[in-house]
């Protein structure tokens, strides 16, 4: 394996980050909390029940959790290294403080990843095809989460059908676009083929949506996809336990389309405005099945407490550790276990 640079880590721009982090979010609640009116604002925080926060916590426990066993069903599928659960849990969690932070789009959070299935011992465009894979994988279930939002939200009445009617038809277009693009021989046609940059790019992409297939019909595979649901379903809950918390919530249907609606505002490139445009357009799509702005607001604050100021600390710091332990020459991480292949007869030496 060639060397491989270690990302370089620069404390003032993580420090200027969350600093400009804070200034966003904070202007976003101001705004918001002007048409909420501040005195509904300070009745709802004084009604609030705030043990339901310790929802929230294990909420978020469950999405590091589910995110760490996506990593190592990853790379383990399907004959990688058995990458330990705490060396999985170190890089998920430097992957989010840099994802949160540093970088727009989770490009940081990509490169660093990236860098450590390297560091692990996979091939350059191995590695790119197991970080796409892996991601594709977890975005498939995030569509499915819409999907089933969209599915029963037609039939309540309090969410808007112009909310649930695109999930129910992009979701199953996208997934019959990608079965096309994955047929064997498709596929190989797009992996074998080299000539040219844009030519290359999209094999690697057309074999990470071809190892999801594969993913998909291998029982080891459907690791990927079982962690990918812990992990959706520990920040839903989080959020749900956040608006109980401040005495409301929505029909489930409302929930998850609320949700996956705000948390595609995640996906716009502008440096530091992904976490105040989660907040936003997540209280706006919380209003719109139904949920009174001043609970959408103060709930969807302390959900985004836990999942991303709370985590950034120890990401970072989790960070910096995993780059520091590096050597040249060195596997990263440390400590992996191998998969188990049945020991080889030895060739007996000749007379």
């Amino acid at each position: 394996m060639s060397t491989l640079e270690a990302p370089q880590i620069d404390g003032r721009r993580m420090a200027l980050s969350i600093v400009v982090a804070l200034a966003v979010g904070f202007i976003v609640v101001l705004a918001i909390g002007r048409v909420a009116g501040f005195a509904d604002l300070t009745d709802t925080l004084r009604g609030a029940s705030w043990q339901w926060l310790v929802l929230c916590a294990v909420g978020q426990l469950a999405v590091f959790a589910g995110y760490a066993g996506v990593f190592r069903a990853a790379v383990a599928f399907p004959s990688g290294p058995a990458v330990r659960t705490a060396e999985s849990v170190r890089v998920v969690i430097a992957s989010f403080g840099l994802t949160q932070i540093v970088a727009t789009g989770g490009a940081a959070g990509l490169a660093f990843t990236y860098w450590a299935l390297r560091r692990i011992g996979l091939e350059r465009a191995e590695a790119l095809v197991r970080l796409i894979g892996l991601n594709t994988a977890v975005y498939l279930v995030f569509g499915l989460v819409g999907w089933t939002g969209g599915v029963f939200g037609i039939v309540v009445p309090s969410v808007p059908l112009g909310m649930a009617l695109p999930w129910v038809v992009m979701v199953p277009i996208v997934i019959a676009l990608a079965g096309w693009f994955t047929q064997p021989g498709r596929v190989e046609r797009w992996r074998t083929g080299n000539d040219g940059r844009v030519r290359r790019s999209i094999g690697i992409g057309v074999g990470a949506a071809a190892w999801v297939r594969s993913a998909l019909m291998a029982p080891e595979g459907r690791l990927v996809f079982r962690w990918a649901a812990l992990y959706w379903a520990g920040d839903l809950l989080s959020l749900w336990a956040a608006l109980q918390a401040f005495g409301a919530g929505p029909s489930l249907a409302g929930l998850l389309l609320a949700y996956a609606t705000g948390y595609l505002a995640q996906s716009i490139p502008i440096p530091f405005i992904a976490t105040g445009g989660v907040d936003a357009a997540t209280t706006l799509t919380l209003t719109a099945v139904g949920v009174p702005v001043e609970i959408a607001l103060l709930g969807v604050v302390a959900h985004r407490v836990f999942a991303f100021w709370l985590p950034i600390v120890p990401g970072l710091v989790s960070a910096v550790h995993l780059v520091r332990r590096d050597r040249p020459g060195r596997t990263f991480p440390a400590r992996v276990d191998r998969v188990h292949r049945p020991p080889q007869p030895r060739t007996p030496p000749a007379d």
